[in-house]
């Protein structure tokens, strides 16, 4: 799931699905997955009927769609269309009609995915062509299963068809398009067969037929063709889109739509598991400037950019390590006395790094508690310092601004797996922080970071608890 990080920030699937939830959830998906002697379900890519079995369960659980999906025809990645869906949404956002969309989807496939989620989750009205004759009766037949006939209605074309025939005279807020990537079914077995060293083999089975993925002249005579009947269209369709699967092919086509004089073009990427396609965008309206739509990969990135440690100096008479260890001991007396659990996770003579996890926020209101239990006669109670976790603290240096200081421990790579699985005794954890003390020039520099899934506020009220009791 390398690339989920990246998915559009709005995709369900950005967390991937729960295989041993599904299993639990589902009988008919149970009989797909395995289970190791850790307790870690998996499925098996590699194989057809897996891959349809998880698209199924993905459409009945998250959408209530129940979807028939043939072997020998394409079984969509349920993510992946998802994305698509979210930047139509997007890109619609920038024309200011909200109600009554109406959409064509080019080439639909047996499963009907694109109008099946249009439909269920937006209230679209889509139109969607296909050429193969068994695959508009199982379109057909999944839009009677789903009650769906009131907003999606299938044309079968022929192999000649883009997009003219299909739209007549009617007018459509955009179109879509999946279309066959590939040239020939030599151009698609070279492909799979003799991808660089450096790039992984496919991990998912392979399931389609070849007028579903080839098409003479590969995807970029289709896109052209395309393109050139969007020309004589024009804005009968608002805008118009397309998923490319080469990233070699953008360049030339985007020199195609400024040659047909778009008025503004977009391009995006849709990231999901291991793979990547791109998506592109045009229109014949000078309404709306496809250009200013929010790139969704961008925020992605943004958002998991990850933040730096927050930082705190702790003055000490002699830089050693000596010193290193009693600022040591002191910092997990207080975890200890805060109940928190703590796991050394390296040891160096001038870096030391512990995992720490809280079961309660312990830390928070003390001198609150204090005093609610010295009015109920409890003052004898322990109590773990007399704070309140506000600014006053012992001479140390102020946390060090993060954008100021190169961060090149921070966590990443080792240690967000070690830290994401690290739990002592396996109560559920409240907050998991890293702490890491460092011996510099003239102080002992304490860090304390944690993952992105958790409240950072923690973290702040944390150190501050340090530095108000810290005893050097």
């Amino acid at each position: 799931m390398a690339m989920n990080k990246y998915m559009h920030p709005r995709n369900i699937y950005k967390s991937p699905p729960n295989f041993k939830q599904l299993a639990l959830d589902f009988p008919e998906f149970r009989e797909f997955v395995t289970q190791d002697i850790t307790g870690k379900v998996s499925l098996d890519f590699k194989n057809t009927k897996a891959l349809r079995a998880l698209s199924c369960i993905l459409l009945k659980k998250d959408f209530g769609l129940n979807v028939e999906m043939p072997l020998d025809k394409l079984i969509p990645t349920i993510p992946l269309r998802l994305n698509y869906i979210l930047w139509l949404e997007d890109l619609l956002s920038l024309t200011g009609k909200s109600e009554n969309i109406r959409g064509v989807d080019i080439g639909t496939g047996a499963s009907c995915v694109y109008p099946l989620l249009a439909a269920k989750k937006n209230k679209w009205h889509m139109v969607a062509s296909e050429i193969d004759t068994n695959s508009v009766t199982y379109a057909n037949t999944n839009i009677e299963t789903n009650k769906l006939e009131e907003f999606i209605q299938i044309v079968k074309v022929n192999e000649n068809t883009v997009l003219k025939d299909v739209v007549n005279q009617d007018e459509y807020d955009f179109c879509m398009c999946n279309p066959p990537f590939f040239g020939s079914t030599q151009e698609l077995h070279s492909n799979l067969n003799s991808r660089s060293l450096n790039r992984p083999k496919p991990k998912n089975s392979f399931c389609a037929t070849p007028t579903e993925v080839v098409v003479k002249g590969g995807e970029v005579d289709f896109l052209s063709k395309l393109i050139q009947e969007s020309k004589i269209l024009g804005t009968q369709i608002k805008i118009y889109t397309t998923m490319v699967g080469h990233k070699k092919n953008l360049p030339q086509l985007k020199t195609l739509l400024r040659e047909v004089d778009v008025c503004s073009f977009k391009e995006t990427e849709f990231c999901q598991g291991n793979t990547t396609r791109w998506g592109l965008a045009w229109t014949f309206c000078s309404t709306f400037d496809l250009k200013k739509c929010l790139d969704p990969i961008k925020l992605a990135i943004k958002k998991s950019k990850p933040k730096e440690p927050l930082t705190c100096g702790i003055p000490v008479d002699e830089t050693n390590e000596l010193s290193l260890n009693l600022i040591r001991d002191n910092i997990l007396k207080l975890f200890d006395q805060l109940e928190m659990v703590t796991e050394e996770v390296s040891r160096k003579k001038s870096v030391l790094r512990y995992f720490v996890n809280a079961y309660s926020n312990t830390w928070s209101n003390q001198r609150r508690k204090r005093r609610e239990q010295m009015k109920n006669g409890d003052a004898s109670s322990s109590l773990i310092g007399e704070n309140n976790n506000d600014e006053k603290s012992l001479d140390m240096e102020g946390a060090k601004s993060p954008g100021k200081r190169i961060h090149e421990d921070h966590i990443e790579g080792a240690f967000v797996k070690k830290l994401k699985i690290s739990n002592t005794d396996g109560r559920d954890v409240f907050f998991k922080f890293l702490v890491t003390l460092k011996l510099e020039e003239s102080s002992v520099l304490l860090e304390v970071d944690c993952l992105p899934e958790y409240n950072r506020e923690y973290l702040h009220q944390i150190l501050q608890y340090i530095k108000n009791n810290l005893k050097t």
